[in-house]
């Protein structure tokens, strides 16, 4: 893939507390001009919530709204359901996987007022969409069983999560030059414990179907986990951009410095969750975040990467979503990552 110059440009995770979609849409495409992100947010409506809200139209999918839980059934019109969304899939009719007004209203209004700019004024643009592996490992059925352990759900949940992100690419690239679509795999936190019985190669592989389905409409494909992970394995699919919490768990992905090396030289990004999402107050300080990033960075020229390749090729983020925050924290967050974006750029002559 060709080298993308994102100099240290500022985006976010997703997720954010606010109830008021157009405000926050207008604050974030003033904070974020060069890759502004459309807003989940849960706190407005539950169907907004990370897993609810990519469940639309899967087969066997069940919204408990009074005791907020999904979870999938095999009930009496699950193979029905399965057939439709299967010649869905086959034809790949990416319009039936779209997500509706009620479950993003953040993704609609984003996209709204963009259009509303001018047609495709912008140069990127940013989305985000549950993993499959996290989806599957989340997401029950009615027994509490995990996706993940009925192969036919499992299918379900893969395709079906590869599906909204060809979705989300489509719509974005409507509105903007270039995009990019993270998948957000927490789950990959828990990969290789006693609790997953999943192999790495079917782990790999449901990677691998989201990527594939960004990139079948021209996006850029981003993975998001914001613990520690087999960072190998992430780094052996073909995900353009790594969104890490660089502030709390760096040490985890600096042990694969010849995996990061080639990532890089084969056009990746890292994207760094420097900015601490759930911090104190004293860590939301640009000039302590400046140098902290800058340790970490110079941790990776230590074992041999180029310090220009990877401040060329960055991204800056909080550490994760926003969701679980205050307004007010979540305002602060979004101040303090500008601000540090500016001053890497100054510092490295980026722009």
């Amino acid at each position: 893939m060709p080298k993308t110059i994102f100099a240290a440009a500022p985006t976010v995770v997703g997720s954010f507390p606010h109830a008021d979609p157009q405000s926050l849409v207008n604050r974030l495409l003033e904070c974020l001009p060069e890759i502004p992100a459309w807003p989940q947010m849960p706190a407005r409506d539950w169907r907004e919530s990370m897993y609810v809200q990519y469940s639309e139209k899967l087969p066997g999918a069940r919204l408990d709204s009074q005791g907020q839980r999904l979870y999938f059934q095999a009930d009496d019109s699950f193979h029905e359901q399965l057939e439709g969304f299967y010649q869905a899939l086959i034809a790949e009719d990416v319009d039936y996987f779209d997500i509706s007004r009620g479950f993003a209203l953040g993704l609609h209004i984003f996209l709204e007022t963009i259009g509303s700019q001018g047609p495709r004024q912008l140069r990127w643009i940013k989305g985000q969409v549950t993993g499959p592996f996290s989806f599957a490992m989340t997401v029950t059925d009615e027994n509490k069983r995990s996706l993940a352990y009925n192969p036919e759900l499992y299918e379900v949940a893969v395709q079906g999560m590869a599906m909204k992100a060809r979705s989300v690419a489509r719509k974005l690239l409507r509105a903007a030059k270039s995009a990019i679509v993270v998948l957000d795999e927490p789950y990959l936190c828990s990969f290789g414990s006693a609790f997953v019985n999943v192999a790495r190669e079917n782990v790999m592989a449901a990677i691998e179907t989201g990527v594939s389905a960004i990139h079948k409409e021209g996006a850029l494909a981003g993975l998001h986990c914001c613990g520690n992970t087999d960072w190998s394995l992430v780094l052996s699919t073909g995900v353009d951009v790594i969104n890490f919490d660089a502030f709390e768990f760096f040490k985890g992905l600096s042990l694969y410095p010849a995996e990061l090396a080639s990532f890089l030289e084969r056009g990746g990004t890292l994207s760094w969750g420097i900015v601490p999402a759930a911090g104190s107050e004293e860590s939301l300080s640009a000039s302590v975040l400046l140098e902290t990033l800058e340790q970490r960075v110079g941790q990776l020229v230590a074992k041999g990467i180029d310090r220009k390749v990877l401040y060329r090729q960055a991204i800056l983020t909080p550490s994760c979503g926003l969701g679980t925050q205050s307004v007010e924290k979540a305002d602060r967050v979004l101040n303090v990552l500008a601000e540090l974006s500016q001053m890497v750029r100054e510092r490295e002559g980026l722009s």
